[in-house]
C-alpha cells in the first residue's frame, strides 16, 4: 500500500532505514465522493491526505458566499495545516471536487515519525517550504499582477486546469468575477 506516495518521499530525501515500514502501518487510504467534504470550516484538522487521484479545492465561506483558497491536484497534500499544527478550528473547508483517492496520517503519528526519522523530518520541513514559497507568490501576485497575468501564471503552474476546474471557482481563486476570467480567456484565443 501507498506506493504513490512513498515514490514521492524517495524522490524528495533518502528515507532512513525502516522509515517506510513504520510510515505504511500508519497511512490509510480514504476515498472522497465529489463534492465530500475532508475538513469543515470551525473543525479541527486531525489528519493531513496525501492525494493520489483527483483534487480537492479550498474555500472560505464568508457572508454566504464561497472564496477559493487554493487547488490541491494528484501528489500533494491537503489540510489545514494552522488547524493540524495548532489544534485549533478550521477557518476554511475542503471539498473534494472529484472522486478523490487519498492517504490520510494523524498528528500524533505524524509527529512521532518526524522525531524518529530525520528522513521524515527534513521531507516535512520541504514540504512547508514548498507551501510558504507558494503563499508568497500568491501574495505578491495578488497585489503586484494584473488578473490576465495571474490566469496566465495559473495556466503554467497547472497545465490543463481550466478543463478539470469550473470556471466560477477559477474567477474566485484569481480574485476576479466569472465574467472576467470569460473575457480574459475570449482575448487569449
Amino acid at each position: 500500500m501507498g506506493d504513490e506516495l512513498r515514490l514521492f518521499f524517495e524522490k524528495q530525501v533518502p528515507l532512513d532505514k525502516g522509515a517506510w515500514e513504520e510510515t505504511e502501518k500508519i497511512i490509510h487510504v480514504k476515498e472522497l465522493r465529489r463534492k465530500e467534504h475532508f475538513l469543515n470550516q470551525g473543525e479541527i484538522c486531525r489528519q493531513l491526505g496525501f492525494i493520489v487521484n483527483g483534487y480537492v479545492r479550498l474555500y472560505f465561506l464568508k457572508d454566504g458566499d464561497e472564496v477559493t483558497k487554493d487547488f490541491n491536484f494528484e501528489n500533494s497534500f491537503c489540510g489545514s495545516y494552522a488547524s493540524f499544527s495548532l489544534q485549533r478550528p478550521s477557518r476554511f473547508n475542503i471539498v473534494a471536487m472529484e472522486k478523490v483517492k487519498l492517504y490520510a496520517i494523524g498528528r500524533d503519528d505524524l509527529y512521532r515519525l518526524f522525531d524518529k526519522y530525520p528522513s521524515l523530518q527534513k521531507l516535512g520541513r520541504l514540504s512547508m517550504e514548498y507551501m510558504f514559497i507558494r503563499k508568497e507568490m500568491r501574495e505578491a501576485s495578488f497585489l503586484l499582477d494584473s488578473a490576465d497575468q495571474r490566469y496566465n501564471d495559473l495556466l503554467l503552474q497547472y497545465p490543463g486546469i481550466q478543463q478539470r476546474v469550473p470556471l466560477k471557482y477559477l474567477a474566485s481563486y484569481l480574485g476576479i468575477t466569472a465574467e472576467t476570467l470569460s473575457r480574459i480567456r475570449a482575448n487569449k484565443q
